[in-house]
């Protein structure tokens, strides 16, 4: 039995019609009968029979049906698939992301996606996560990957990743010495706090707050490569995501500093504009952010 056979089964089993199953393959219908007679020979089964003038399935008849639906179901999907694949090539897509994530993750995530659909045109910006969510609302992107603690009722957000977050210091600190710490403690130490709207920055503020204190900031600073080179060179103590600095940890360049009953996480959600319907571009770029499709993912993590 060849494709074709089955072809001229599925659509004969179908009509139940050998004429019509013949009109609808643009062949005859003396050759619709004898393919179904070549295939009930080389199988030894008999797939038609008829009460009266009625043509109906027989038990293997009903068995290789269901087979054949399945298989043609499949060959229908596939044919979509490539079709949608076909119809992006000439797109475009926005897509924002913190200016950590748009430096280490997102280059992997893009080489997936171009892997997929090379004529796409991927329009990547940065900034804080309240300037990305924002950016969905003045229709500058579809799709932001962004870390905070509060998303406007007018979004849909997906769960991305969490995010542990460590206070980290030069060995040279003399935080280091008397880690575990205080919140109280920590009031007191100059702090290198990450730039208004960061997600960083509001989990560890909520943290001062609902303790009635304020941080000691020494420094604002959007880069993150700039706040390990100061903490590095031994001013103050930040906080970040574990996983973006623990080569440095690793290397002993920077040191963790325990906080007193004090685990701090960040969620990161893929938040987009509930009242819009996606394009088909970024639905197929949220399926590699979601794992459907795999990437090859660098380990730093999102600021």
């Amino acid at each position: 039995m060849n494709l074709n056979q089955l072809r001229i089964f599925y659509e004969s089993a179908k009509y139940l019609n050998f004429s019509k199953a013949a009109e609808h393959l643009y062949i005859s219908q003396p050759a619709v009968s004898s393919q179904i007679k070549q295939m009930e020979a080389i199988l030894k089964a008999k797939f038609f029979g008829k009460s009266g003038r009625k043509m109906h399935l027989t038990e293997a008849g009903k068995v290789l049906f269901a087979y054949a639906q399945k298989i043609f179901n499949l060959e229908s999907e596939a044919e979509k698939a490539l079709n949608s694949m076909n119809s992006l090539r000439k797109e475009t897509f926005h897509v924002g992301t913190t200016k950590t994530y748009a430096r280490y993750l997102m280059p992997s995530y893009i080489t997936a996606f171009h892997g997929l659909y090379p004529g796409v045109s991927v329009f990547l910006s940065e900034g804080s996560s309240k300037e990305m969510i924002k950016s969905l609302f003045q229709k500058k992107n579809e799709l932001a990957i962004v870390a905070t603690t509060e998303y406007p009722k007018m979004l849909n957000s997906i769960v991305f990743r969490e995010e542990e977050l460590v206070l980290v210091a030069s060995p040279d600190n003399s935080l280091c010495e008397i880690s575990p710490i205080t919140v109280e403690e920590l009031s007191r130490i100059p702090l290198i706090m990450r730039e208004e709207g960061s997600g960083t920055r509001k989990i560890v503020i909520d943290m001062f707050k609902s303790r009635g204190l304020s941080p000691a900031i020494l420094y604002e600073a959007s880069n993150l490569e700039c706040i390990k080179e100061l903490l590095i060179m031994g001013e103050g103590v930040s906080f970040a995501a574990r996983a973006v600095v623990e080569k440095e940890l690793n290397q002993g360049l920077l040191k963790e500093i325990t906080i007193k009953d004090i685990k701090l996480t960040m969620g990161v959600r893929i938040v987009y504009l509930s009242e819009t319907k996606l394009s088909n571009v970024a639905l197929a770029f949220l399926d590699i952010l979601c794992g459907k499709i795999p990437h090859q993912d660098s380990s730093l993590l999102l600021q």
